[in-house]
């Protein structure tokens, strides 16, 4: 019987370990829990590119949920904050992504994908530059989860994003 108890509780412990914040975060998983007020001024990111931001919610909502893309080289940084109150500048970090290795041709789309030809502005995507209306060839892609406040990784087939300027 205590066998079977330390194995179910061994079980939990490690679901919960992998619904953690911070999964898909490398060398920027300090950042969870940070408060900024200024989205191209996170504390952590001096010397990072901002490339792209997307409020994933809708602006009627009680609370902002937005995901901002930074550069540094080949490594990409995905910012998932969250302003619990829309009258007050504070945003707080609730997860992040570091894709390293990005190489040329390639980039990080938020806010602009769909899954299934239905959109979804809460998949964040890797992939392939293209001149075509959508980015189709997906490297790999996650979707925050609003309720849990955390990132999961998907399957990339049947996603797509936005090439915003075409």
């Amino acid at each position: 019987m205590k066998k079977i108890f330390l194995v179910l509780l061994l079980c939990v412990a490690m679901f919960k370990a992998g619904a953690q914040p911070g999964k898909y975060a490398g060398t920027k998983k300090s950042m969870i829990g940070k408060i900024y007020t200024d989205s191209r001024n996170i504390p952590g990111l001096k010397g990072w590119t901002f490339m792209e931001g997307s409020l994933l919610n809708q602006v009627s909502d009680p609370e902002y949920i937005m995901a901002d893309v930074f550069k540094k080289g080949t490594t990409y940084v995905i910012i998932f904050s969250i302003r619990e109150d829309t009258a007050s500048e504070e945003t707080k970090i609730y997860d992040v992504i570091e894709v390293t290795g990005v190489a040329k041709g390639w980039s990080i789309r938020v806010g602009t994908c769909t899954q299934s030809e239905q959109p979804n502005s809460y998949i964040v995507a890797w992939g392939k530059d293209t001149n075509a209306e959508y980015m189709k060839l997906i490297k790999k892609a996650w979707r925050f989860d609003p309720d849990k406040r955390r990132v999961i990784l998907i399957p990339v087939k049947g996603i797509s994003c936005e090439n915003i300027g075409c």
